[in-house]
């Protein structure tokens, strides 16, 4: 007699896949207590994050209308339709940011963070899928230094030096569920449902070199939690010469808001008039839209083209926020991302192709309207250049994907800065098939 049972068959990823968990949630610990990011994470809710496959980071970071069986894609619940394997990936990534200010001397700063994990199954091989994912939605990272002077006795010349300090850290994650499924050989549908939660928190200081001044701190922690929904569909272009192929995908997300609590205090170098308080409130989040296409002439080549447009302007929030009065005029504008890539892997569709063929090489481009900005008549916009190479390994199904991402972001005119940035990312993709009915006996 034959008897069947479902094993599994992804001890070694499930072990790996632990260990890079356990390394990513060190690293969220590590970014929620760093201050060395850019002045403009300091305004609204934090500088929006977008993180997607490694594959489409290193093509602009885009890559919504991508279709892989090699690949899951976070930033589409259609393309979970894709899966063959179980999927586990996760990233990290190093940012060297410097800063150029009229009448400052250039700084650097360094700092690493969390770019996304995400896990996916086949609930049914290249028709249904299902995923689960983690990474930020904004990021908060500041440490802002301002001289000046005070005079403790207006009747006299003399003048007491002084430092304000602003700093900031944390930001919001985004912890989601999707489902997708193929409802035809050509078309791909799917949602997912968001969590997203963080802490915002910030201080501001004054800090005085004579004792007749008392040194002050007030510390504001922010809490936000709420949910909101993704929808996508993904189509495939018929009619195309043998070889060719064309894909278009778009994605809705759903207005949400948040709830807040809000805990404030003020602390003096004394010890003394120390006061809190706890209000609670709420925060909107905008509705969003993007579409993509993926166009591959051949196997070996692949472009991309992406559009993210989200109504920051609607936002409305119950607690003061950099750059988002509670009443005049709201500095807010609606954000705008659009990007291209392009990949070259020589041995696509090849099983048997060399290991150097198997190397698959990306570069691409972006410009990136921000969201907040310290001035109502200014416009933040960063632009960079993005490339990466992902690596076979010797575990079938399994790739190291690095990518580079250097850019600018804000100018440095009418007071504002300029950052230059290079980011490097290190991405680890598994794959492997967990549950098969085998015959045993």
């Amino acid at each position: 007699m034959k008897h069947t049972s479902i094993i599994s068959r992804g001890r070694s990823v499930v072990v790996l896949a632990g260990m890079l968990l356990a390394i990513l949630t060190a690293d969220l610990s590590f970014a929620q207590n760093s201050n060395d990011g850019s002045v403009y994470t300091r305004f609204g809710l934090g500088q929006r994050q977008t993180w997607l496959s490694a594959k489409g980071q290193a093509m602009g970071g885009g890559g919504l209308a991508l279709s892989s069986s090699l690949y899951a894609n976070p930033q589409n619940p259609a393309s979970l339709s894709d899966q063959i394997l179980t999927r586990f990936a996760g990233g990290l990534t190093y940012e060297s940011i410097t800063t150029e200010a009229d009448g400052f001397d250039p700084g650097t700063l360094a700092s690493g963070m969390l770019s996304g994990v995400h896990l996916t199954f086949p609930l049914r091989i290249n028709k249904l899928g299902l995923g689960f994912s983690m990474s930020p939605y904004t990021r908060v990272s500041y440490r802002i230094q301002d001289l000046g002077a005070v005079a403790p006795d207006p009747s006299s010349q003399e003048t007491s030096a002084l430092i304000k300090e602003f700093n900031g850290n944390g930001g919001l994650y985004q912890l989601s569920s999707g489902v997708g499924y193929r409802l035809s050989p050509r078309l791909s549908a799917g949602a997912s449902l968001n969590f997203i939660f963080g802490i915002l928190e910030e201080a501001r200081s004054t800090f005085f070199n004579d004792a007749r001044f008392v040194d002050r701190t007030v510390r504001e922690s922010t809490r936000l939690r709420g949910a909101s929904a993704t929808l996508g569909a993904r189509f495939i272009v018929p009619g195309l010469p043998e070889g060719m192929g064309l894909v278009v995908a778009s994605t809705f997300t759903l207005p949400t808001t948040l709830d807040g609590e809000r805990s404030s205090a003020l602390t003096t170098s004394v010890g003394r008039d120390t006061l809190g308080t706890t209000t609670n409130g709420d925060v909107s989040l905008p509705m969003g839209f993007s579409a993509g296409i993926a166009f591959q002439p051949e196997r070996r080549w692949t472009v991309l083209a992406d559009v993210t447009w989200e109504e920051w302007s609607s936002l409305e929030s119950d607690f003061s926020l950099p750059g988002v009065p509670l009443t005049g005029i709201n500095t807010l504008s609606d954000r705008l991302r659009v990007s291209s890539g392009l990949e070259f892997w020589p041995g696509s569709g090849r099983p048997f192709a060399s290991y150097r063929s198997m190397i698959a090489y990306r570069v691409g481009a972006y410009t990136d309207r921000a969201y907040a900005s310290p001035l109502a008549n200014e416009t933040i916009r960063s632009v960079g250049i993005t490339g990466g190479l992902s690596i076979p390994s010797l575990i079938p199904g399994t790739t190291i994907d690095l990518n580079i991402d250097v850019g600018q972001r804000g100018q440095t005119g009418n007071g504002l800065v300029k950052d230059r940035y290079l980011r490097f990312g290190l991405n680890i993709n598994f794959g492997e098939r967990w549950f098969d009915r085998l015959p045993l006996g």
